[in-house]
């Protein structure tokens, strides 16, 4: 007997067996076991999650004849010719092929043939937004009323590429990406079932390849049994896939708060060198980042902080740029300017203590040293009698000024103010010298031998 691949081998022939899609089958199922089953389905969600094994599921159970609780029995002529893909009412198209209208016309004379052998007539059309506009607008007659044994399963990965005309029509399951630790689970069964030997941390790499893909996933375990010779390990497992172990990129993070250059770049060649995608190295990275930042088991939450936003900095770039890994070498550099800097933790472990400290709005203060300042250039001094703050200005022109700011004063001193009035003193015309002076001045008379003259006024009316 021929071998078959694991992908066909262990393809789900019941909606128990499909993983990780537990709410839409047992929708089906329900729906099933009530015979409340739609006219028309869409089925849509990434690629390799099971909308055409699950549209094969329904035309079993739909045509079963010993269905056992909305399941299909897997046994019965009607099972196994729809299981091998030879039974007559189960029509499977691929609309990336047949998306014309010529072809959609044929469909449509077809719907209204009785079922040949079976109880409905199911048309599982696979890439269903692949149809053209014209196929579309032909088929909407049929999908809103088909005959009574008529079931139409429209498979897709692009919901949003089918006219809403098509989708008011139809019920709709959107299918989501296996999540890891199921898909994970689902491979240890079937290398179980194979009795291979196998490291649970190698079956979650083929996990985190798979990006949610359980056909992909189980392609890739294909190859990993046969690249290890009937074993599925570690190491050949990141080797042949092009991802990084949990340890490796531990080590490489290590290695880049570090700030050994050599060391980082040798590193990062070395995965050039086996041929790692560097978009794929740096979505495990940022992964890696954000389980340490909710573990914290080797590095602090501010060092995760600062990595995230480097690296989501670094992955803008390293998709448009001409050297990815020079990008991931520099980027990853800048982790290392954290090294020095001290916790704030060790800080208060030391007996460093941070008070609170009241204080009043920035831009309240600096308009109170404004006003402060204005002030103050102009009083002289402030006397605070019977409940009145009497203000002496310098001058004559600070009375002024201050006597029409004089309710800001009160305001500002939450009293009333008195501003006392001040007058320029008047010139009488006598000057005197100050006993310091006049000592200067006598002691250069008697240095150069000379003496004062007093002028007189000179006589305007005289010629001389």
């Amino acid at each position: 007997m021929s071998y078959v691949a694991i992908p066909r081998k262990y393809r789900p022939q019941k909606f128990s067996e499909v993983t990780g899609q537990e709410f839409i089958t047992e929708t089906l199922r329900n729906a099933i076991k009530t015979d409340r089953v739609a006219h028309a389905y869409i089925f849509a969600g990434p690629r390799g999650v099971g909308k055409t094994s699950t549209a094969r599921i329904v035309a079993k159970a739909l045509n079963c004849e010993n269905p056992q609780n909305g399941e299909p029995c897997n046994q019965c002529p009607q099972c196994v010719e729809i299981t091998k893909g030879s039974h007559p009412d189960v029509i499977e198209i691929d609309a990336a092929t047949n998306r014309g209208i010529d072809q959609i016309r044929e469909l449509r004379e077809s719907v209204h043939y009785a079922p040949a052998r079976g109880k409905k007539k199911i048309y599982i059309i696979d890439e269903f937004h692949m149809l053209t506009k014209e196929a579309f607008n032909a088929l909407l007659k049929t999908l809103e009323e088909p005959p009574e044994h008529v079931v139409f399963i429209l498979a897709t990965t692009e919901i949003d590429k089918i006219p809403p005309t098509i989708l008011s029509r139809c019920q709709k399951f959107v299918f989501r990406k296996i999540p890891r630790p199921v898909m994970v689970e689902t491979l240890k069964k079937i290398c179980e079932a194979e009795n291979v030997e196998f490291d649970e941390e190698a079956l979650n790499l083929i996990a985190v390849a798979s990006e949610g893909c359980m056909r992909d996933a189980e392609s890739l375990l294909d190859q990993a049994i046969a690249f290890g010779n009937g074993k599925v390990e570690l190491n050949t497992v990141s080797e042949f896939l092009g991802v990084l172990t949990g340890k490796d990129l531990i080590e490489l993070l290590k290695t880049a708060f570090s700030g050994n250059k050599e060391l980082l770049r040798e590193t990062l060649f070395k995965l050039e060198e086996r041929g790692y995608n560097p978009l794929f190295v740096l979505k495990q990275l940022i992964e890696t980042v954000e389980k340490e930042f909710l573990s914290n088991d080797n590095f602090s939450t501010e060092e995760m902080e600062a990595a995230f936003q480097i690296l989501s900095e670094c992955f803008k770039e390293i998709t448009v740029h001409p050297y990815p890994y020079s990008v991931l070498l520099f980027h990853l550099y800048r982790l290392s300017y954290f090294k020095d800097v001290q916790k704030l933790e060790d800080l208060l472990s030391n007996g460093i203590q941070i008070a609170e400290k009241k204080t009043k709005p920035a831009q309240k203060l600096t308009e109170e040293t404004e006003e402060n300042q204005f002030f103050n250039q102009y009083i002289k001094e402030t006397k605070e009698e019977n409940g009145i703050v009497k203000i002496i200005p310098k001058n004559e022109l600070s009375y002024q000024l201050l006597k029409t700011r004089k309710d800001e004063l009160e305001k500002k001193f939450g009293k009333r103010v008195e501003i006392v009035e001040v007058k320029n003193q008047k010139k009488n015309g006598k000057k005197t010298i100050s006993k310091e002076s006049n000592e200067k001045i006598n002691k250069v008379i008697d240095l150069f031998g000379a003496k004062i003259i007093k002028l007189e006024p000179l006589d305007e009316s005289s010629d001389s």
